[in-house]
């Protein structure tokens, strides 16, 4: 039990403190939100897609795709939402949709790739990438689809707007071209490599930084009871859940681990964004994300332990 103690702290710990520093930075004015912006930002658009594209790239496609293991998460992510928007029925409409997305839709391209390099190595990036490309896909398409009908009035041209966003998605398409790249096996040129990492290398700490500068109690401005019954969902029922059938499935080592983690994650911050434009309960969004990204170390610290003394991973 002390070693898968010590295992679980070896994962989280390093991100709890990028985390701490990015706060800690911010109420000292070392950064501003302007540079957390802008951080976010250059993090979206070029270096975490940099880092998945060279990871990619790189690997073996056949042990990339996982069929296996992205159908269960594909299933496991579908009936969450069914059952989450079952048990919302009584929310209003603008707080129906958000607490749904706030439940099931994680944060996997920043925390999620963060907690599966520090268990499993630079390796899993790959396999973990290609798991990202098609659960991004899902989980945009249900938000479109949570969101509108809990707004019946949404206009189409936004709703088609968020599908062109979905499928130009920085992220989404690293991935395609990695995976393109791979399959054709062409090799880039050292000097492009040797660049394309040194953008890389930044990603995780200038992300996790920007994550923990942004954080902030102080806006709770919702149904506190709304937020933590959301909270509760996304960082210990659906991972549960998610481990109690990966495993019945004969999932162990790292497909266990990508499933588990990127279940864990706390709810995506582009999660607020799309709450925001569809006319959802902003504040709630925001709210949710704040509690689960400042719970979520602690939960999955948990798991984590769990998983390793039992063997599993």
């Amino acid at each position: 039990m002390l070693h898968a103690f010590s295992f679980s702290v070896s994962v989280t710990a390093p991100i709890i403190l990028m985390m701490i520093l990015g706060y800690l930075f911010k109420r000292r004015d070392m950064i501003s939100g302007e540079f957390i912006r802008s951080g976010s930002s250059l993090v979206f658009n070029v270096t975490l897609p940099c880092l998945l594209f060279l990871n990619i790239a790189t690997a073996d496609v056949a042990a990339l795709i996982q069929v296996k293991l992205l159908a269960t998460a594909g299933l496991i992510t579908l009936a969450s939402v069914g059952l989450l928007w079952i048990y919302a029925r009584n929310m209003a409409g603008p707080q129906r949709g958000v607490f749904v997305q706030g439940a099931y839709r994680g944060n996997m391209g920043i925390i999620g790739l963060a907690t599966i390099v520090n268990a499993f190595g630079h390796e899993a990036l790959a396999p973990a990438g290609v798991y990202l490309a098609i659960m991004v896909i899902l989980y945009n398409v249900l938000a479109i689809a949570v969101l509108s009908a809990a707004q019946p009035k949404a206009e189409q041209s936004l709703l088609k707007g968020m599908a062109y966003s979905m499928f130009s998605n920085p992220l989404f398409l690293a991935i395609v071209f990695g995976l393109c790249l791979a399959l054709i096996g062409l090799r880039l040129p050292e000097w492009l490599t040797t660049s394309g990492r040194y953008l890389a290398n930044m990603t995780l700490p200038l992300a996790l930084l920007c994550i923990g500068g942004s954080l902030s109690l102080d806006r709770l401005k919702g149904n506190r009871s709304l937020i933590f019954q959301a909270s509760a969902a996304k960082l210990v029922i659906l991972p549960l859940v998610s481990v109690l059938i990966g495993a019945l499935l004969g999932f162990r080592g790292l497909s266990l681990g990508i499933l588990y983690l990127m279940m864990a994650t706390p709810s995506a911050t582009a999660s607020f964004v799309m709450a925001r434009q569809m006319r959802g309960d902003a504040d709630l969004a925001a709210d949710i994300i704040a509690i689960t990204t400042i719970f979520s170390a602690l939960t999955t610290t948990f798991g984590l332990v769990g998983l390793r003394a039992g063997g599993l991973i």
